[in-house]
């Protein structure tokens, strides 16, 4: 389980034109001096919103781009990034060199060069699709269905169960055999079962793209219509049965381990060691983790509702949607039309030097990184970030130590777990190797599917081996960072040490309030509602005495109560339950980070510069962070799904929250700043 920082949902790339960028740059550069002028002006709107008070400067020359849903900090640094990597392909593919097959450079220019050929694209048009369609027809039974489904799902494509390996949740020191819900094109389970206008009109754009592409294929002629409602049918079934994502993050309920013999008891029609040996594991099998055994029941149920005819159209749908991005601009404009523009409200798609970019990160992401990393993430900015780690955790221990809600027998605990939590910074010490794969200039699609292949099944055949300590959950170029509570460490990619987040040469204050938070959010996560549940070794295993427990979750209670009374869009709330983690997360990172910027202080001693505090210039670089803009559609997807807060609550709702916040600006009680109950944990 890895809990992030920020928006996993949103898109990577923007088509902003030289100068936008270069005045969002700006900027970004001027808006904290702008702040300072404007201190002694606006005291009401700090009192009120310090968030906008902050940035509203931003907020009302910044548009958001054509290509975005939102737009804000980490869409600036991941702007500021793909500038980097493109300056590294344009060296590699103007050097004249001849790389060596199978050399970092050979890989990542050749897989790049075979998106950018677009007039090959077009010339093959859907032909790549027809090996995969042609083996959808050949289906006559159950079986047939089952055994292609499990071949096709490690290649990308969609199945009804998702099948991967990671750590065991209760034995943390091995890989297990995971088996969890999956199988909606839509994803999100309100948008077939919510009953309001917008999502009855989402459903029936959905119906529309599927007609219509089923008649670019020229499939199911003259009956398109039906086959895209029985396919809605079969997932709207399927999302009945879904557990919702404030249900998903319920770990011990989504652990169910099964011997094979239980396996077989809750389906009849799986041949599961079969199904195993499909999908390419190479190893006995001797239990499985059940995420969600009442959906693996339920579809065992739906392969005798449906006819084998319905279940060949569903396949067939699931090859379009899993290969889309690499066939040409027909489908692909044709989809991008639904899925970014009906969903998101997004009006343009991204120039394709972006999408290529976007798509060797993806599937070549640490042969890229490494050459992001060689680059653009000097030793000192590591070495860095690691004082500020030592410090922070330096931070924290003091503070569980003076904790009056907590009893010394759980405290001992919680000084363990975070004594024992890993730390990784940048990129990784050993990098993966891709040389088996055979990258191609002229096979884009080829590329992508080989890629996804050798990456799966490097994934699955872990199962029963020991911890790889080297493994990443992102790649060195990501925007973002995250704790996984299976391994107790927190994890920080190159991409996101850049400002407004890191800054090797700001002020100390500056970089406690951003850095240092991301770094005080990340350790705060195995410690928040989910995070607290695993011990110090990864286990979901309890370490805390049952009143402490009972505490903490009184707790935690009102600050879920706190967030489900923002409203986000006309009736809209933040969903503070499925948020819970990482407003935990915001508000333990900002105290734990403040209280490691006064250890600093106190020994270098106070700066004001500007006219500004230490105290101050933390508080205004942790509202810069946040600042962002969403269009509609966008925001009230992200306040269904993603299990962070917008923006303007995760600034406003933590800072109203934190007493050293209030006295460092005076806000007066009353004030919407100043919560009348302030509510901490952490």
């Amino acid at each position: 389980m890895e809990i992030c920082l920020g928006l996993t949902s949103e898109r990577k790339h923007s088509n902003n034109s030289k100068n936008e960028h270069m005045k969002n740059r700006m900027m970004a550069v001027l808006a904290l001096t702008a702040t300072t002028m404007a201190f002694a002006q606006g005291k009401q709107q700090l009192q009120d919103d310090f968030y906008t008070y902050v940035n509203h400067q931003w907020l009302d020359s910044t548009e958001i781009p054509a290509a975005y849903g939102s737009w804000g900090s980490f869409h600036e640094v991941y702007f500021e990034n793909q500038d980097r990597i493109k300056g590294i392909f344009k060296e590699l593919t103007e050097s004249n060199t001849s790389y060596e097959k199978g050399s970092t450079e050979q890989m990542v220019t050749d897989f790049y060069a075979s998106c950018m050929d677009t007039v090959r694209l077009e010339n093959l048009g859907l032909n790549p699709l027809k090996a995969y369609l042609d083996k959808v027809e050949q289906i006559t039974t159950k079986e047939d269905y089952l055994a292609l489904t499990a071949q096709l799902y490690t290649k990308g494509i969609q199945a009804p169960i998702g099948t991967y390996t990671v750590l065991d949740a209760k034995n943390s020191s091995v890989y297990a055999l995971y088996l969890s819900q999956s199988g909606l094109s839509l994803g999100n389970r309100a948008y077939y079962l919510e009953d309001n206008p917008q999502y009855q009109e989402f459903r029936d754009k959905y119906l529309e793209l599927m007609t219509d592409i089923f008649k670019m294929l020229q499939l199911h002629q003259g009956k398109e219509r039906e086959a895209a409602q029985k396919i809605f049918e079969m997932e709207t079934r399927m999302a009945q049965i879904h557990r919702s994502p404030v249900q998903l993050r319920d770990s011990e309920r989504n652990y169910n381990k099964k011997t094979m013999a239980e396996l077989n008891q809750l389906t009849f029609n799986v041949d599961w060691p079969k199904y195993f040996k499909d999908l390419g594991l190479k190893k006995e099998v001797d239990y499985v983790i059940v995420n969600q055994p009442e959906f693996l029941a339920m579809f065992d149920r739906m392969l005798d509702d449906f006819s084998i005819a319905d279940w060949k159209t569903y396949m067939q749908w699931k090859v379009i949607r899993g290969t889309t991005p690499m066939l040409n601009n027909a489908i692909r404009d044709r989809s991008f039309a639904f899925y970014q523009t009906t969903l998101n409200g997004v009006e343009e798609e991204f120039p394709r030097w972006q999408l290529a970019q976007n798509s060797t990160d993806i599937n070549l992401g640490q042969p890229l990184g490494k050459l992001f990393v060689e680059k653009y993430f000097p030793k000192r900015n590591k070495d860095k970030m690691i004082g500020l780690i030592d410090n922070l955790k330096q931070a924290f221990h003091q503070r569980i130590n003076r904790y009056t809600w907590m009893t010394e027998e759980t405290k001992i605990q919680a000084r363990h777990k975070l004594d024992k939590m890993g730390v990784k910074i940048g990129y990784p010490d050993e990098w993966l190797d891709y040389t088996a794969v055979d990258i191609k200039a002229d096979d884009y699609f080829g590329n992508v599917i080989r890629l996804r292949e050798h990456d799966y099944l490097r994934q699955l055949n872990r199962l029963g081996d020991e911890v790889d300590p080297n493994a990443w959950g992102m790649t060195p170029p990501t925007v973002n960072a995250y704790f996984s509570a299976y391994r107790n460490e927190i994890v920080f990619p190159a991409g996101i040490l850049n400002p407004p987040f890191f800054d090797y040469e700001a002020d100390d204050a500056t970089n406690y309030g951003s850095a240092g938070v991301i770094i005080g959010h990340e350790i705060t996560h195995g410690f928040d509602d989910n995070g607290s549940l695993y011990d110090a070794d990864g286990n979901l295993k309890s370490w805390w005495t049952p009143e402490d427990r009972e505490r903490f979750e009184a707790r935690a209670k009102k600050i879920e109560e706190q967030y489900d009374a923002y409203v986000v869009l006309d009736s809209i709330h933040v969903n503070g339950k499925l948020t819970l983690g990482e407003n935990i997360g915001d508000l333990g990172g900002l105290a734990i980070a403040f209280e490691a910027m006064k250890i600093n202080q106190a020994e270098k001693g106070a700066q004001v510069i500007n006219g500004l505090t230490d105290e101050q210039r933390f508080f205004l670089a942790y509202a810069k962070m946040w600042r962002g803009k969403y269009r509609d559609k966008s925001l009230e997807n992200l306040v269904k799904t993603d299990t962070h807060s917008p923006g303007f609550y995760r600034a406003n709702g933590a800072l109203s929250n934190f007493e050293e916040f209030i006295k460092a600006f005076d806000i007066p009680k009353g004030s919407k700043m100043r919560r009348e109950e302030i509510i901490t944990i952490w």
